[in-house]
């Protein structure tokens, strides 16, 4: 909880670089735009990272483990740039003293003695009020960052607008950059067998989650079970609520048992990060479930009252024999790649994999995504958007199933009326979707139609509508 109480700086560097001023509000003109040319010609021997933050508010993290917190809107008016070499407390210096001071920074004349910053120099100018800045760097530190061995280093930049994503070559050192989107949205789903061609009324019968995206979700303790993606990318972070409900080919009637889907229904909370990269047209998306399933999962009270309200519903009978009250433990991941991306047109392989208490299985897939419609593995420009997006999709995969507990039962708990043997699961099922989506500023409308093959023996061909509300926040 304490990440709440202390607002989290706007942007992280734990990696050799230097910071420029010229970004900061009221420094966009001509002349700051020239000291930075002058900066980073002086710099470039250096193979550093050049930073021009968009907040004022930035957090060095030094290998020691130790921060040190700046606010640049104060120094601006004394410095034109931060060095900072990740030993030493980051060093403000005007552009006339920046290549005496960078040589004392990032290389190495002498390997026996700490280095001193020479008399006159730039530090020695600090206001009264500034932190207090150590010498350089030891022969042991030099050590360090001239090592071979590369370092991987990362930094947070919350402002996805400031800079366009760029990928750095710096020697022994790679360079990350996850840049988080700073977009807020609202999500809500629907999904029943009801929105289709010809009402079917069975097995999946009913969906709705809700879905919330927000940068403050990245400061989350829950953030710590993502997965980490070790190249320049966006990432996104949201949380999901999903309650679904499944039921047997016929609800009017008492359950048969035989060649039959078990009633089942589940509520659970998924923890949801997605990186593009768009250096590497690579999508990953990992969540981590929570929930449960069985009758306090409302699915026998939200389909009685939904049928009971339409007369030309019977009441469902059998919601009695579902599935006994387990635990939901579940982790996703998928993967997608690239093999044809164009302004207009997207063709992506996927391989995806469910492991858990819920589901356990394997696969992979294909999407198609044709239309007027923002980068699917992300820009690395920081073009605006068109205000009106349209596309189509369609999306196929074939998965292997090891586990299911709306058939087979919950793994704890096996003391069920009702399941479907083992033997009886059908090992590949292949599933697809299609639809549009259209968008206006980020707030939108999706519509779908899901096909899914016999889940198990003597099992139907299913098929259902999704529609999906989407708003920016």
């Amino acid at each position: 909880m304490k990440n709440f109480v202390s607002p989290a700086p706007a942007v992280v560097i734990d990696h050799p670089a230097a910071v420029l001023f010229n970004s900061l509000p009221e420094n966009h003109s001509s002349a700051n735009a020239v000291k930075g040319n002058i900066i980073e010609k002086i710099l470039s021997p250096y193979h550093i990272a050049i930073i021009a933050p968009k907040s004022g508010n930035v957090e060095f993290l030094k290998q020691d483990g130790r921060k040190v917190q700046l606010d640049l809107l104060k120094l601006r008016s004394h410095y034109d740039v931060i060095l900072f070499n990740t030993i030493n407390d980051p060093i403000p210096c005007f552009i006339k003293d920046l290549r005496k001071t960078a040589t004392h920074c990032f290389t190495a004349t002498s390997v026996n003695e700490p280095r001193n910053i020479p008399p006159g120099n730039t530090v020695n100018a600090a206001p009264a009020n500034n932190t207090a800045i150590q010498t350089f760097l030891t022969a042991d530190s030099l050590q360090l960052i001239h090592r071979k061995k590369n370092r991987n280093i990362s930094i947070i930049v919350t402002d996805v607008s400031s800079v366009p994503l760029s990928m750095r070559n710096m020697n022994g050192i790679q360079w990350v950059e996850n840049r988080l989107d700073k977009n807020s949205y609202f999500g809500l789903t629907f999904e029943n067998d009801l929105i289709t061609y010809n009402n079917t009324d069975r097995y999946f019968t009913n969906g709705v989650s809700f879905t919330l995206q927000a940068p403050w979700m990245s400061r989350l303790r829950s953030s710590q079970l993502m997965l980490p993606y070790r190249h320049t990318s966006a990432v996104a972070y949201s949380m999901i609520l999903v309650q679904n409900m499944y039921t047997p080919k016929d609800t009017r009637i008492a359950p048969t048992f035989i060649d039959d889907r078990p009633y089942s229904s589940y509520l659970y909370l998924g923890y949801r990060k997605t990186t593009t990269d768009p250096f590497r047209k690579v999508r990953l998306t990992n969540e981590a479930d929570l929930g449960y399933i069985g009758p306090y999962s409302p699915g026998a009270y939200l389909q009685t009252i939904v049928h009971e309200t339409f007369p030309t519903n019977d009441k469902p009978q059998g919601w009695e024999t579902q599935i006994r009250t387990d635990i939901i433990l579940n982790y996703n991941l998928k993967v997608e790649k690239a093999i044809i991306q164009k302004e207009n047109l997207v063709l992506a392989a996927a391989v995806q994999t469910k492991a858990g208490t819920l589901y356990s299985q394997a696969g992979l897939g294909i999407r198609l995504q044709a239309g007027r419609q923002s980068p699917y593995f992300g820009s690395v420009s920081d073009k605006k958007q068109d205000a009106w997006q349209y596309f189509f999709f369609m999306e196929s995969n074939a998965n292997v199933i090891a586990y299911d507990a709306t058939l087979e039962g919950g793994v704890f708990n096996k003391d069920n009326i009702f399941t479907i043997k083992s033997s009886n699961i059908s090992r590949l099922v292949g599933n697809s979707e299609c639809g549009i989506q259209v968008r206006y500023k980020g707030t939108g409308l999706e519509l779908a139609q899901h096909y899914l093959s016999p889940e198990y023996k003597h099992g139907l061909w299913h098929k259902w509508g999704r529609i999906s509300l989407i708003f920016k926040l």
